[in-house]
């Protein structure tokens, strides 16, 4: 075995250990006694590592050695190891003539890369590269494991077993008799620790004691592998747009930083489209590109046959590190026709943006610079989208207390933005504008004696237009052009609260009136500016005490106004919360630039506030509200029921809201969801819900059910989908996806907007 370091370690002194010593000075080699700290001698044993190949370590309870036959027994406790190797068994006997080991008793050999073997018996060679054994068991690194009827190693490198099973389930704690929830017998399994494979041949998969499927030949990698070139599991399934499919992917393994995929889907209808993905890494930049194209009939959504187009899309997101302070990056976003993501179920998204950028945060100063390009994918004519070129932003704050006990700030940016007119009627087109924005602003906090506390702040803003092709509101069909304009403005704002709060037994109580006033010279809206980043406004209880209630830059909110409100809260120890929040506002002037029904419009706003209320874990409730301040008709709700423990909670939710723009009313929107979650069992779930729609358009919208199985060696899961888009050639209707897993061996899923539902820790990628 060319042992030249031993080590033996006794309890207490016994013949067994003279007996120890008397083998250990037989072959020339020092002992290492109890009650003494051992003598390194000038071969010492050291950690094995592969540049030291005789190197060996032994520990034991008792040692014997027989000089005539060269046999060395090691009892108790038996631990060698060598090479990286360690063997632990109760007996070890080893013939220096055959350099062949017997363990025996609890016998478990850790290998190189990182399984371990068990047996009661096992023959091993002195250099621990071969081994034989009946009735042995492997388990791998991640908890997986193998068992065979006879098991061998050899070349350090293959290890077989015949009549071997292999399962990636736990042992069942209540009956670990029981088999597990599936495995995969074969004749025989080969493990190659070097390349890392696993072979099964004549093997059949059992799944709950009952064999599901036969191969007589199969291959993949062992568990240690993270990744590895080769075929992924197919999916096959069902859309209604394209029939009947299956989607073949491929993974390229090509650097430890680089890696690719590609994946033909072959179908009824489209035969054939092919999609990919790329991603890369350096050390400070990180790259992600994933497409498809496919030859197939296009339908227009005005409803016209094109013919046989190339369709496809490109998504892809870039990051660059350029140091602490800067980065640069970009997002890619794009679709040959409005239809393509939908009929594919790539996304369902309404609009695409592309966007380039270069940004740098240092301390508490920001800058970005932004490029976009937006793709509409909303049916019918839409107005021209713009090409942003650029859009940037900085922002800068002082540090608290260095201004007059406050704090200053800077902001201010520029924005550009291109359309392409030509060719569109007067309600398609927009302008091309110029802008240019700077905001200085002072904030300072105080604290009274009698704990009042309120936040004073100073705005003195200037924005500058030059714009061409400027909508006239008055639809005479006479745009502005040549539009040059500046609009100086200053705000002020105070706002002050005062918080009260007492501890009850086994409770908290919050109570917090709120008051702001702002005052602002009237800001009218002018015809001649440009509207590109204040289409739409929501008002509710988050934006209440905001100076602006529009969004964006181009539209102000003048105008003197008193804002109050009140916060309320009662938190128990026992986790019961009770939350409300609401408030309204005033203004001294009417103001006509909100549109109607944005609950803003009048002198008085309307009424908005929401009350979050959990008695318990099994009931929660929350309700959001803006009612109109003359009749306390809801003009926006947003409330949601949820009841039951996990074994089933049903939830129940409703939205109603006028969808706003400045330019006017579009719409109400009113639908409501009912559906329930269920962990009936513990692997075991269902999902279920249900929209209705109420107005604009009544109707059903959409309906899943969803019944899923997840443990740690096997997931199943199938989802019933019924949705009513439909538009070109995306058809609505029903469609029924599944996914079915066994970890470590592969499964099957089905390609749908729908996977994810299902857990996806174990799905390939």
């Amino acid at each position: 075995m060319g042992v030249s370091g031993f080590s033996s370690r006794f309890a207490r002194k016994t013949r067994g250990g003279l007996i120890a010593a008397t083998v250990l000075l037989a072959f020339g080699l020092t002992p290492a006694h109890a009650d003494a700290p051992a003598q390194k001698p000038p071969n010492a044993a050291k950690p094995a590592s592969p540049d030291d190949q005789k190197e060996t370590l032994i520990t034991a309870q008792q040692m014997h050695a027989d000089q005539n036959t060269g046999i060395v027994t090691a009892t108790g406790r038996v631990e060698i190891a060598h090479n990286g190797y360690i063997l632990h068994a109760d007996k070890v006997i080893y013939n220096q003539k055959t350099d062949i080991m017997h363990a025996e008793g609890h016998v478990a050999l850790l290998m190189l890369s990182g399984e371990v073997e068990f047996a009661n018996e096992q023959e091993i060679t002195g250099d621990m590269k071969q081994a034989f054994a009946r009735n042995i068991g492997i388990i791998f690194p991640d908890g997986s494991r193998m068992t065979a009827r006879v098991g061998q190693r050899y070349d350090e490198r293959y290890s077989v077993g015949d009549k071997a099973n292999y399962t990636a389930c736990n042992v069942c704690k209540e009956n670990p008799d029981n088999p597990p929830l599936w495995d995969l017998r074969a004749k025989q399994i080969v493990h190659d620790n070097v390349e890392h494979d696993l072979y099964y041949h004549d093997a059949t998969v059992d799944f709950a004691g009952l064999p599901i499927f036969y191969t007589p030949y199969m291959s993949g990698p062992d568990p240690t592998v993270e990744r590895r070139q080769g075929l992924l599991t197919p999916s096959p399934g069902y859309n209604p747009n394209i029939g009947a499919f299956v989607r073949v992917p491929y993974y390229f393994d090509i650097a430890p930083n680089i890696d690719a995929e590609i994946a033909p889907t072959f179908s009824t209808t489209d035969k054939a489209q092919f999609a990919g993905e790329y991603r890369e890494r350096w050390a400070n930049a990180d790259l992600k590109l994933d497409g498809s194209f496919t030859h197939a009939d296009l339908i227009s959504d005005t409803g016209m046959d094109e013919g046989q187009q190339w369709r496809g899309h490109l998504f892809g997101t870039f990051l660059y590190d350029v140091d602490n302070v800067w980065r640069a990056g970009s997002n890619i976003n794009f679709t040959s026709d409005k239809s393509y993501l939908l009929r594919y179920q790539i996304a369902s998204a309404d609009e695409l943006t592309n966007r380039v950028y270069v940004e740098g945060l240092r301390g508490r100063d920001y800058f970005v610079a932004n490029s976009y390009y937006f793709e509409d994918l909303r049916p019918g004519e839409q107005p021209a989208q713009p090409l942003v070129l650029p859009e940037t932003h900085f922002s800068a704050y002082g540090e608290p207390g260095q201004s007059l006990g406050g704090r200053w700030s800077l902001d201010g940016g520029t924005l550009v933005t291109m359309r392409d007119n030509n060719a569109l009627d007067e309600s398609q087109q927009g302008p091309d504008t110029r802008r240019l924005s700077l905001s200085g602003g002072w904030e300072r906090r105080f604290v009274s004696d009698t704990g009042l506390v309120s936040t004073l702040s100073g705005l003195l803003r200037s924005d500058t237009y030059w714009a061409d092709n400027v909508i006239n509101p008055n639809g005479s069909g006479n745009n502005f052009d040549n539009v040059l304009l500046e609009r100086p403005f200053a705000q002020a704002n105070l706002l002050t609260g005062y918080p009260m709060g007492r501890q009850g037994d086994g409770y908290q109580q919050m109570v917090e009136p709120l008051v702001a006033f702002t005052a602002a010279p009237a800001a009218k809206t002018d015809p001649h500016t440009p509207n590109e980043d204040s289409q739409d406004i929501e008002f509710d209880e988050t934006n209440l005490f905001s100076p602006n209630r529009f969004t964006g830059t181009d539209l102000i909110e003048g105008g003197n106004r008193l804002t109050y409100g009140m916060r309320h809260s009662v938190i128990a120890d026992d986790g019961m919360r009770v939350e409300m929040f609401g408030g309204a506002s005033y203004d001294f002037s009417k103001n006509d630039q909100f549109p109607g029904l944005s609950g803003l419009r009048d002198q008085t706003s309307d009424y908005v506030g929401r009350i979050d209320f959990i008695p318990t874990n099994w009931l929660s409730m929350n309700y959001g509200a803006r009612l109109d301040h003359d009749t306390l008709s809801p003009q926006r709700q947003d409330a949601l029921l949820s009841v039951g423990a996990p074994i089933f909670r049903p939830y129940l939710r409703y939205i109603s809201a006028y969808e706003t723009e400045t330019t006017g009313i579009i719409d109400q929107d009113k639908e409501a969801t009912a559906g329930f979650d269920s962990h009936f069992l513990k692997y075991w779930g269902l999902h279920a819900d249900y929209t209705q729609a109420f107005a604009p358009e009544p109707g059903p919208r959409n309906a899943d059910l969803t019944l899923s199985y997840t443990d740690e060696c096997f997931i199943f899961g199938v989802t019933a989908q019924h949705n009513q888009i439909s538009r070109a050639d995306v058809s609505s209707g029903t469609s029924v996806v599944f996914h079915f897993y066994l970890r470590n061996v592969g499964g099957l899923h089905t390609d749908s907007a729908a996977a994810p539902n299902f857990a996806n820790q174990f799905r390939q990628y």
